[in-house]
């Protein structure tokens, strides 16, 4: 099984426990089917984590190899928690 690291924490874990966000028009977009082509960054599904992806300026544009707007982390929590228990 594959293994990703988490944006937020750092720790490694198997691909399908972490929920993946693509770059779509300069704006991060959960991918939670995995399946949209392009590079993807990771997070746990723990509020904790998307805030301090958050914090660090640069890692989803470092993890995406593009430039996106940073953000909100209440805002990305939201989106990532609501869609990713609809599917779970």
């Amino acid at each position: 099984m594959p293994r990703r690291t988490c944006l937020g924490c750092r720790n490694v874990y198997e691909k399908s426990s972490l929920i993946r966000l693509i770059a779509d028009a300069g704006r991060l977009a959960p991918d939670l089917s995995g399946g949209k082509e392009g590079r993807g960054a990771y997070l746990c599904l723990r509020k904790e984590c998307v805030k301090e992806a958050c914090k660090k300026k640069e890692s989803f544009s470092r993890a995406l190899r593009c430039k996106v707007v940073l953000p909100d982390p209440e805002e990305l929590w939201i989106s990532i928690s609501g869609q990713a228990g609809s599917n779970h």
